[in-house]
């Protein structure tokens, strides 16, 4: 029995494990196969400029059922002066040609959220979880969230940016099922209320009494937060804890009380703070690990330590470092 006279699920299965070289003779092989083979070899595509396959943006702008089997795409190119309006085009041809992708990555200019204009008017991303891009949270790039209604993952305006510059609001039906956004403290305003996120990494930005009271208004309980701040750490632990209660794991950056040496009583003060987050095991302060230990089974509050972690510090109940939680860092 001839390989093209096999079941498709058995073909499938069995050029799954082809090495991507051996796919293009493959597809060339006969005409059963060719749709087999490009449908493996477009799935997951990465592109920059030390991989030299930029062509592969032409091919896909050119053939939209080619780009129908991409399931993650990312592109690197923002270093790169070589390219042109031209290519953005094709760029934006390809992805409103990718209904089916899950992953999308897009590290381009900046100033290039237009290539989405086209994918946003009449094409749904129903199946798109995971999208980062270089942009900032523009109407073009507003729109196009629209059309994700199963988007789980968000990076968006984590380059810093005009302030002038207006935010858009976004109607509450859009990505509902949001559950993690890296970005400004800006954008996290726009973003964050009413939806179920879980962990938020403002990456640009000072965390405020403003940000921490718009976060608060997430319909999920707030797990994660990574952010930058330039006010007191010890009154900015006590604001968290009263808009974030909920808190598994907290990094702040900051640089309040660390050009010199902290004051007496500074770090039994962080401590203290830190013992009005009940379900908080880890907290990192401009680089500075803190753990907790549970005095016993009674429900009684974590004990902090009020200096950095040391060797001889028990970290067996701190969240894991290879934990899902922080993989989104």
């Amino acid at each position: 029995m001839s390989l093209p006279t096999l079941p498709p699920e058995l073909v499938d299965n069995i050029i799954l494990y082809v090495a991507p070289a051996d796919l293009v003779a493959v597809s060339h092989t006969c005409s059963s196969l060719c749709p087999v083979a490009q449908r493996l070899l477009y799935r997951h595509i990465a592109i920059s400029p030390w991989s030299r396959n930029i062509n592969v943006v032409a091919t896909l702008a050119k053939r939209p059922d080619l780009a129908h089997f991409v399931r993650s795409f990312s592109i690197t190119t923002a270093a790169d002066p070589s390219l042109f309006s031209a290519f953005y085009r094709l760029l934006a041809d390809a992805l409103s040609g990718m209904t089916e992708v899950i992953s999308l990555n897009l590290l381009v200019d900046s100033g290039a959220s237009w290539i989405l204009e086209k994918s946003g008017r009449n094409i749904t991303y129903h199946r798109l979880e995971q999208f980062n891009c270089s942009f900032p949270l523009d109407f073009t790039v507003a729109e196009f969230l629209g059309k994700t209604p199963a988007l789980l993952q968000l990076e968006v305006d984590s380059m810093p940016c005009v302030p002038s510059r207006p935010i858009p609001s976004l109607p509450a039906t859009t990505i509902p099922r949001l559950a993690h956004f890296i970005g400004s403290a800006r954008a996290a305003r726009a973003i964050v209320p009413g939806r179920p996120l879980q962990s938020i990494h403002l990456n640009e930005g000072d965390l405020g009494e403003e940000d921490l009271a718009s976060l608060a208004q997430a319909n999920a309980d707030v797990l994660v937060l990574g952010a930058t701040a330039s006010t007191p750490p010890v009154p900015l632990l006590e604001s968290i804890a009263r808009h974030l209660p909920h808190l598994a794991y907290l990094r702040i950056m900051t640089t309040y009380h660390f050009t010199q040496a902290p004051e007496v009583g500074f770090m039994d003060q962080v401590a203290n703070a830190l013992a009005a987050l009940p379900d908080l095991t880890a907290f990192e302060l401009s680089g500075m690990h803190w753990g907790s230990s549970k005095r016993g089974d009674d429900g009684s509050k974590r004990v902090w330590q009020s200096s950095p972690l040391g060797n001889t510090f028990n970290r067996s109940e701190d969240i894991t470092t290879d934990s899902d939680i922080f993989l989104q860092y």
